[in-house]
C-alpha cells in the first residue's frame, strides 16, 4: 500500500455523519446550487454519456505548492494526459478552473479533509477513498450512510458519481461493494460506477479483478489508482480496454508521495514517465 503523507491523495474518508451532515448543508448554503443484465437486486447503471474509451488521467495534489508547481495545467495536456484526480478543497477551486481551462476532466474526490465542498464544475465526483483498506476503514453501512447524503445532495452530478476506489481487492472487494449497494437500498441511486485500486496486482491478476466486479454489478468499473513499473505497457493498454471511463496513475510527483511518482521531488522525469508516456496511443 501507499505510505501515508500529509499531501497524499490516498486520504482517510469522513467517519463521522453527524460532522458530515452539518458540513455539507453549510457547504451548500455558501455555494448554492447496452450493458450486461446486472445480478438480482443491483439497480441497472445510468448512462455516463459522452467519455467514450478509458480517459487517460494522472493523480495530483492541487493543495500542495510543491507538487502543484510540477503539475502545471498546460504541462499535463501537453504530456497526452485528458483528466486529474485530487481531493477536494474550496480553497483550490482557482486551480480546478486552471484544470478546466486547460481541457482536462476533473474526478474530484470527497473526504474528510474536504470540508464538505463538491467543486460546482467537476466531470465526476467520488464520495470516500479505500473504505475496504484497514488504514481508513469505514464499515459498509456507514460508507452508504455517507453515500446517500451526498448523491441526495448533488442531484446535478446523476451519471456521474464514483464509489469509492476499493483497496482490499478480489472478492474481498466485491463483497464489500455488495454490502454497500444493499446497505444504501432505496435511500439514493446506487453508484453510477464502480473503483478499484489495483495496486500489487499483475496485469492478468488486475483483469480479472475488473471482470469480477463488472459481473457482479454490470456498470462501469475504474482504476482510480495504480502504479505498475514493471509492466507498464501491457497494464496501461489492459486499463484502456477494462476501465472503462476513466483510469488515472498514482501519482504525478514524488512531491505528493515519495518514490510513486512520473516525476522525482525535483520534478525530473523518472523511468516510469517515459515508459508510461511511450506506451501505445490507442492505449493512452
Amino acid at each position: 500500500m501507499v505510505p501515508s503523507s500529509p499531501h497524499a491523495t490516498r486520504t482517510t474518508p469522513a467517519r463521522m455523519l453527524a460532522f458530515l451532515s452539518a458540513v455539507l448543508l453549510s457547504a451548500v448554503a455558501a455555494i448554492g446550487w447496452a450493458a450486461p443484465t446486472p445480478a438480482a437486486g443491483v439497480q441497472q447503471r445510468q448512462d455516463v454519456g459522452i467519455y467514450g474509451s478509458s480517459l487517460f488521467a494522472v493523480n495530483i495534489d492541487p493543495s500542495n505548492e510543491a507538487a502543484w508547481q510540477q503539475s502545471q495545467p498546460g504541462r499535463l495536456a501537453g504530456e497526452g494526459f485528458k483528466g486529474v484526480r485530487f481531493v477536494s478543497r474550496q480553497w483550490i477551486q482557482p486551480r480546478i478552473d486552471a484544470l478546466k481551462g486547460a481541457g482536462l476532466k476533473v474526478m474530484a474526490i470527497i473526504t474528510s479533509e474536504s470540508g464538505g465542498y463538491v467543486p460546482w464544475n467537476a466531470d465526476f465526483i467520488q464520495i470516500g477513498n479505500e473504505p475496504d483498506d484497514p488504514g481508513t476503514y469505514l464499515s459498509p453501512s456507514a460508507y452508504a450512510d455517507m453515500w446517500v447524503l451526498y448523491r441526495n445532495t448533488y442531484p446535478q452530478f446523476a451519471g456521474r458519481f464514483v464509489m469509492a476506489g476499493l483497496a482490499s481487492g478480489g472478492q474481498n472487494a466485491v463483497n464489500y461493494a455488495a454490502a454497500v449497494f444493499a446497505a444504501i437500498g432505496g435511500r439514493a441511486p446506487l453508484p453510477d460506477i464502480v473503483a478499484i485500486h489495483p495496486y500489487t496486482k499483475t496485469t492478468s491478476q488486475a483483469a480479472g479483478d475488473f471482470d469480477m466486479m463488472w459481473n457482479r454489478f454490470g456498470r462501469p468499473v475504474v482504476a482510480t489508482e495504480w502504479h505498475n513499473e514493471d509492466d507498464t505497457w501491457n497494464f496501461q493498454c489492459m486499463l484502456a480496454g477494462r476501465s472503462s471511463v476513466w483510469n488515472s496513475v498514482f501519482a504525478y510527483t514524488d512531491a505528493m508521495v515519495p518514490g510513486f511518482g512520473l516525476r522525482d521531488g525535483a520534478g525530473n522525469p523518472k523511468p516510469f514517465y517515459y515508459s508510461l508516456l511511450s506506451a501505445p496511443a490507442d492505449c493512452r
